[in-house]
């Protein structure tokens, strides 16, 4: 299959989902809303291609080159967010909506703009974190660890935050049920 026409089935609606592409050229390609997941994206360029609410789960994209994409709302897999977490990754505008999360060591990682509600976080360690200008209402921060963690302009309404170690500092800017906590 040529990059035209995935483009043109992308624009048809057509799911890709377990589709093998592996070794296309997409940089700077329009792929929003496409079904990827489960398909076979190895050794793929996507440098500087609109990924936006693109499901990726479960796709293969060993060697794949994600360089400066457009990523909002872009479904990732829980193996692939840690994954990235780990490797220093900035994930920008993903929909991580509902995922659990939990226990998991999430320190220094770079998650803004990106949509966490209903995210299971319970003890998970936050520490260092950066996750500006995300959703994290409805989530589960029930023990988490937010030590030293930057959560500007971030949505915690009705998240459960009990127990959750947070300071004042970091709560600046943050709302809660529609309003500026800590102003």
């Amino acid at each position: 299959m040529t990059v035209s026409e995935v483009i043109a089935q992308i624009k048809e609606g057509k799911s890709l989902a377990g589709a093998d592409l592996s070794g296309l050229d997409f940089s700077a390609q329009d792929l929003s809303g496409a079904d990827l997941s489960g398909a076979n994206l190895s050794g793929c360029n996507f440098s500087g291609a609109d990924l936006s609410r693109v499901d990726l789960r479960n796709a293969n994209l060993d060697g794949a080159s994600l360089v400066n994409c457009k990523q909002n709302g872009t479904r990732i897999d829980r193996q692939r967010v840690l994954s990235r977490i780990r490797s220093g990754w900035t994930m920008d505008g993903v929909d991580l909506s509902g995922m659990d999360l939990s226990g998991q060591d999430l320190r220094h990682a770079k998650i803004i703009y990106a949509n966490m509600s209903g995210c299971n976080l319970e003890g998970a360690d936050l520490r260092g974190a950066v996750l500006n200008e995300s959703d994290l209402s409805f989530a589960n921060l029930t023990d988490a660890d937010f030590g030293g963690a930057s959560l500007k302009r971030v949505n915690l309404t009705r998240a459960n935050r009990t127990g959750t170690k947070i300071s004042r500092r970091a709560m600046k800017k943050t709302y809660i049920a529609g309003a500026t906590a800590y102003k």
